[in-house]
């Protein structure tokens, strides 16, 4: 499924960090191991990731298994090798299982939403959660699912926790959106909405957990501007803690389009900000109080970059997608590495990128390794997708990280 978006119109474990005063700013596609699906078609658009408990999760959305675009996922090794294909126990055409912003993994638990699923009601969605080698654990609806609510549009895991959005909820008013916390056996917890909720905010656009916070974004809120954007800091209860907000906020900026949350730092991407041109994109740093720590942009930013569309923190690295880049051609995609105050270490491509393979669709940091998306990739027949996985050399933080995927907290 691919998206479009114009100004007005909306297109891991619990961390433990311990700061090292040295980067590896080495990452390039020298080590890099490109991975597709074994049985990959084209329009599967594999490629929607999440990498940590050590395992890389790949998703499929429009896969056919189970009828047209019901979707599925594939589970690797962080070496790449394929371990399990999963798709959803009830899968049913459009259901989209596996989307973009759709697959977590974290605290020994894969998640995978499915917000096309009607078993409520239409559009109703659903999420599956699994264990480290494929089997289904559990199904989680919503406990008061409704028509078009998009249970399932985005989905995090860690912290003990999964967060599931559902953009277009209605509690305070139409699509003002909302997320849900679960354990990890799929026991819901909490319902949260914003404090100051309004209509058309799609709160639970992007949800994030990590660092024992849970983040939620909703980029159409108009603190700023109409669509500027904002975000909410929760503890793991579903307390609201703060909102954050860009310091340079303007209208459309759509802030909160993409969260993440680890390594004790909250990154929240603004994907139509305009610093190197129209909508070339930002992303901000935040402390785990909300305090803005940097403001971060391409070196090389070009207008229609959408540098933002998607954000990740982990194993002591910041990683943001632009995925319309266009090193290797209109739209090849490109992405960016930085050290957790917000200094670029590296920019990649992929070693095979053509124009329009939208390499950072979808990125994912943890477990040692930074994972890129890309969606488009025809390896496999047109838009069928592939991932490049990028081995990051172990400090500290990669290090603590390792260990604590092993024991699965």
């Amino acid at each position: 499924m691919t998206y479009t978006t114009s100004k007005s119109v909306l297109i891991d474990e619990r961390d433990f960090f311990i700061k090292s005063n040295s980067y590896d700013s080495t990452t390039t596609p020298s080590n890099e191991i490109k991975i597709t699906a074994s049985d990959g078609a084209a329009e599967d658009f594999f490629g929607n990731i999440a990498v940590g408990s050590g395992r890389i999760v790949v998703g499929a959305p429009e896969d056919d298994d189970n009828g047209t675009n019901s979707g599925s996922a594939y589970i690797f090794d962080l070496d790449g090798n394929e371990l399990a294909k999963i798709t959803a126990s009830d899968g049913a055409a459009n259901d989209f299982f596996g989307d973009v912003d759709s697959v977590a993994v974290g605290s020994g638990r894969i998640v995978v939403g499915a917000w096309g699923n009607d078993d409520v009601v239409d559009k109703s969605g659903s999420a599956y959660i699994f264990d480290l080698d494929g089997n289904e654990i559990a199904k989680i609806t919503a406990s008061d699912a409704a028509e078009n609510d998009n249970f399932g549009w985005h989905v995090a895991a860690g912290s003990g926790r999964i967060v599931v959005g559902s953009r277009w909820d209605d509690d305070n008013g139409t699509n003002s959106g909302s997320a849900y916390i679960f354990d990890l056996d799929g026991n819901e917890l909490a319902k949260i909405t914003a404090s100051d909720a309004a209509e058309f905010d799609v709160f639970g656009y992007s949800v994030g957990v990590g660092s024992g916070r849970i983040v939620v974004g909703a980029p159409l809120d108009d603190d700023n501007g109409s669509g500027s954007g904002s975000a909410y800091i929760f503890d793991l209860d579903g307390n609201e803690l703060t909102k954050i907000t860009a310091s340079d906020g303007a209208a459309d900026d759509q802030f909160g389009f993409s969260v993440a949350v680890g390594s004790g730092r909250i990154v929240v991407g603004a994907i139509l900000d305009d610093d190197d041109g129209d909508a070339s994109g930002s992303a901000y740093i935040f402390d785990l109080d909300g305090n803005q720590l940097a403001k971060i942009t391409a070196s090389d930013g070009a207008a229609v970059d959408w540098f933002g569309y998607n954000v990740a923190v982990g194993s002591g690295r910041i990683v943001v997608g632009a995925y319309r880049g266009d090193d290797n051609g209109t739209d090849s995609g490109s992405a960016y590495i930085f050290d957790l105050d917000g200094n670029q270490l590296a920019k990649i491509t992929a070693s095979d990128g053509a124009a329009e393979d939208r390499f950072g669709y979808s990125v994912a940091v943890g477990s040692g390794r930074i994972v890129v998306g890309s969606t488009l990739d025809d390896d496999k027949g047109t838009n069928s997708g592939s991932a490049y996985i990028y081995s990051l050399s172990e400090d500290h933080n990669t290090y603590w990280e390792r260990i604590l995927d092993t024991y699965k907290y």
